[in-house]
């Protein structure tokens, strides 16, 4: 018997909403039938709340959307994290599952949880912890034995070697990477291209010119 597909609302009309929605389509054609139901995109911006994206439904913002589909599952797709997070608590009686690409690789002893997004080409090894509402971007990598803290978001190509800890709402630019056990604090960005090769403070910015206070 074929499962009945379940309806999904991206909240965020913009490139990872669009990427969000590739995903899904992806997963659905692996799974060889619909797992999702796009029903729409959600967004804040005025501008989006009519017509199409990506070729489904504008539904008007994230609060008109979801009570024309009380029973829809979300997906904040929102690469800011403060944003992200401010979204999600709007919502907290809402299913927000992990979607995952069906070309990453995530090891049966790693860890996801709720509004996670691993996207096409991406790795979480052995024994990883993701946080809540991560984002692991398109070919990036999350080495073994590594802690990511909620609301964080891993740009494309980025590889955290193993041990690593990321705390809340931490940035890595694109294809900016760890030495095994660095701990990255909270709110740190470490900008793109740049090397962490020791622990970065709560609250900075490690970029090739050095480390800034936010």
């Amino acid at each position: 018997m074929t499962a009945m597909a379940k309806d999904i609302v991206i909240i965020g009309a913009g490139g990872l909403g669009s990427e969000v929605a590739w995903t899904i389509e992806r997963i659905n054609a692996a799974a060889g039938e619909p797992v999702w139901r796009i029903a729409g995109f959600a967004d804040d911006d005025s501008d989006r709340n009519a017509s199409t994206f990506a070729g489904y439904p504008l539904l008007g913002s994230p609060s008109i959307a979801l009570k024309r589909n009380p029973e829809a599952s979300v997906f904040v797709a929102i690469g800011e994290n403060s944003v992200r997070a401010r979204i999600v608590g709007r919502f907290p009686d809402r299913e927000f599952p992990p979607i995952v690409d069906p070309s990453a690789l995530v090891a049966p002893s790693a860890t996801l949880r709720k509004g996670d997004f691993i996207a096409a080409g991406a790795v979480v090894s052995t024994g990883v912890d993701l946080g809540s509402f991560v984002i692991v971007n398109a070919r990036a990598g999350v080495g073994h034995d590594s802690l990511v803290g909620d609301y964080s978001n891993l740009c494309p190509g980025v590889s955290l070697s193993g041990h690593t800890t990321l705390g809340l709402f931490v940035l890595m630019g694109t294809n900016s990477c760890t030495l095994p056990g660095v701990v990255v604090g909270e709110r740190a960005i470490v900008a793109a291209g740049t090397s962490a090769f020791r622990n970065v403070e709560p609250g900075t910015t490690l970029s090739p010119f050095g480390t800034l206070k936010i």
